[in-house]
């Protein structure tokens, strides 16, 4: 490759976007975990390579309830993190559960 493809590839990095989901219990104090098969517990998450503000909370709802099949609604976002360095946003967001449904 190029010197100059590599220096347009570097300035055009596309960000990669990391969601994270805390879905509190109604009821009781517990939040919603998964795990893997090694039995690792980690968030609900996912990774797009889309621009979207992880303020956009109407888009990142709508991602959230497609790619996790979470009906909720966003309260706020807890943590934001962006690494410059890996062009990532790491952002968490707080849930309450959409018990109306769509």
């Amino acid at each position: 490759m190029s010197s100059i493809n590599q220096i347009f590839n570097r300035f055009f990095q596309r960000w990669k976007f990391h969601f994270y989901a805390i879905l509190p219990h109604p009821t009781e104090a517990k939040i919603l975990m998964l795990s893997d098969e090694e039995n690792n517990c980690f968030l609900p998450n996912i990774c797009i390579n889309e621009d979207i503000h992880p303020s956009d909370f109407a888009t990142i709802q709508k991602v959230i309830e497609q790619e996790l099949k979470i009906s909720a609604n966003i309260l706020y976002y807890a943590h934001n993190y962006d690494d410059k360095s890996q062009c990532e946003i790491k952002t968490i967001y707080v849930l309450e559960n959409n018990y109306l449904g769509k």
